[in-house]
């Protein structure tokens, strides 16, 4: 087999933090205590589900309340609070607009806390910045250029650096995926059960790094 020279290198990584009071939002009510988003997802063509933590029950008559909300999905009492799922239309929210930017957001979080969000999330182009200053008039946000070394950490191997920033590069983690498991493979000169081992190990240590209490 022929040596297939890739470029590994990519442009540089943009930490976004935005901060915003978003009037007559259900998160304005949010007084008492913190909610966090747990998961973003399409929710049929014009909907995303919003799936969130919280500790209270009080927020899901806000949620049935509040205008920009479509419906509560569903909701099941856990030890400590409550996990609550409900759709919103995705063309005006915040939670919309990194789903529709999906290729381009390495990870988000959100915490709505004294009725702020806090938006953090990590992206690969300026367009995501620019949409939000477009569409949400957002002014309070933080911007700053990481590679994907400081991104990655230190904990990663360079041989699960290797695989992930390929994996990246050629599309693996975009839907549809531009390429399969086997090919990347093929490519590293390993097999595919190699391949995705190491993969999924840098991706345990990058989830098990955040600090999901902050």
């Amino acid at each position: 087999m022929g040596l297939l020279l890739v470029d590994i290198g990519m442009k540089k990584l943009y930490s976004v933090k935005v901060r915003i009071l978003h009037k007559g939002c259900w998160t304005e009510k949010i007084k008492q205590y913190k909610i966090r988003t747990i998961k973003i997802s399409p929710y049929g063509s014009k909907r995303v589900k919003v799936i969130i933590a919280s500790p209270s029950h009080q927020i899901i008559k806000d949620l049935k309340e509040s205008e920009n909300v479509n419906e509560v999905i569903k909701y099941r009492k856990l030890n400590g609070g409550y996990l609550i799922e409900f759709s919103e239309d995705k063309d005006n929210t915040i939670a919309g607009m990194l789903l529709e930017f999906e290729d381009k957001i390495l990870n988000y979080s959100n915490v709505i806390n004294k009725g702020v969000e806090f938006w953090d999330f990590v992206a690969t182009s300026k367009g995501v910045i620019n949409s939000l200053k477009e569409r949400f008039g957002i002014e309070d946000i933080e911007v700053k250029g990481v590679s994907l070394d400081k991104f990655l950490g230190n904990a990663l191997t360079e041989k699960e650096v290797l695989i992930l920033k390929i994996a990246l590069n050629m599309g693996y983690f975009n839907y549809p995926r531009n390429i399969k498991a086997k090919d990347i493979a093929e490519i590293l000169g390993i097999s595919k059960q190699d391949f995705l081992y190491h993969l999924r190990n840098s991706i345990n240590k990058i989830i098990t790094s955040i600090d999901l209490d902050k």
